[in-house]
């Protein structure tokens, strides 16, 4: 599984939207797609 799909499991199992995670952690609900279309790969900073 790659981390992006992780990143949506994570979110959906949860019951959270786009935006609502996207806020919780501090980033651009574009960005959060990016990383669970596997579009782009998170920062150091991300991880943490």
């Amino acid at each position: 599984m790659t981390i992006g799909k992780q990143i949506k499991h994570f979110r959906t199992e949860r019951g959270f939207s786009q935006p609502e995670l996207a806020e919780l952690a501090g980033i651009e609900q574009s960005y959060l797609s990016k990383l669970e279309n596997d579009k782009s790969i998170p920062s150091n900073e991300i991880f943490r």
